[in-house]
């Protein structure tokens, strides 16, 4: 087994989304990220035949489809991933109706996993009522996702109430409902919380859906390989020690302008280190 080397969307936002996708099959990738944003699949205004008809188009090209949920200002213009779960009034609801649809749009796209974050503690918000509109809307969504053949994983972010994969851990500990766990290997060396490689080996069984990207210790900056501190062959070498068989995805979210060269350099890299 291996993994299935994907792009995500959002990282090639000059492109139209066939186009892009098109751009990846071509280059050997077998899977791809979908952010639905303003110029793709536009959450405000596609309908489920837009949406069926990319699912349709990934399929006939082989790549297997991961759903994002991170669009910066997808439910509010002037707030960067605002309202989210953990708000105190009722934009806690925007967000948790807007994932729903997403968790529709699983089936619509043929995807087996949305992928989302908890959001930003909201001033007001004490730790136990985060926690506990957390936990409410993973039950709600894992309910929804299960109906439709899909999963649904949460992703630790920097500066978010869960921003770890231990503080993912302790947060399941607690929950009802299983959640699992989408993991951004950059995030590890931008909180410190490891090295990326040591926290996957840790957590590999709840992981099922990976981000690659290179990144700074200590700067939450997505990067391409081999511009931050990861050490590639070390984590290179623990992923083909623990067999991995699920999509990873680079999140080059800043360099849409260079996909034209990046995307074909990225697969050529990630096939040299040994990552596929």
């Amino acid at each position: 087994m291996a993994l299935k080397l994907g792009y995500n969307s959002n990282g090639f936002t000059s492109h139209g989304l066939e186009e892009g996708i098109s751009i990846l099959a071509d280059y050997g990738y077998s899977a791809v990220a979908i952010t639905p944003d303003v110029g793709h699949l536009d959450p405000r205004y596609s309908t489920p035949e837009d949406v069926r008809a990319i699912g349709t188009f990934c399929r006939d090209l082989g790549m297997e489809v991961v759903l994002e949920s991170g669009a910066r200002f997808a439910l509010d213009s002037r707030r960067k991933h605002r309202p989210n779960l953990l708000e105190v009034d009722e934009g806690r609801d925007i967000r948790l109706k807007y994932l729903r649809h997403l968790v529709e749009w699983c089936d619509l796209l043929g995807a087996q996993v949305l992928s989302f974050w908890s959001g930003v503690l909201p001033q007001g918000q004490t730790t136990e009522g985060a926690a506990g509109r957390l936990a409410e809307a993973c039950e709600n969504l894992g309910n929804l996702a299960t109906r439709y053949g899909a999963k649904i994983a949460l992703e630790p972010e920097p500066g978010h109430f869960i921003d770890t994969a231990e503080s993912w851990k302790q947060f399941c500990g607690k929950a009802s409902s299983p959640t699992a766990l989408a993991l951004d290997i950059g995030h590890c060396l931008a909180t410190g919380e490891g090295e990326p490689e040591k926290v996957l080996t840790k957590y590999a069984t709840d992981v099922i859906s990976l981000q690659l990207d290179d990144m700074v210790r200590g700067d939450h900056c997505h990067l391409a390989p081999e511009e931050g501190d990861l050490d590639w062959p070390a984590l290179s070498a623990t992923i083909q020690a623990l067999n991995l068989n699920i999509p990873a995805c680079w999140e080059l979210s800043r360099d849409s302008h260079r996909f034209d060269t990046l995307a074909p350099e990225v697969a050529a890299f990630s096939k040299k280190a040994g990552l596929i």
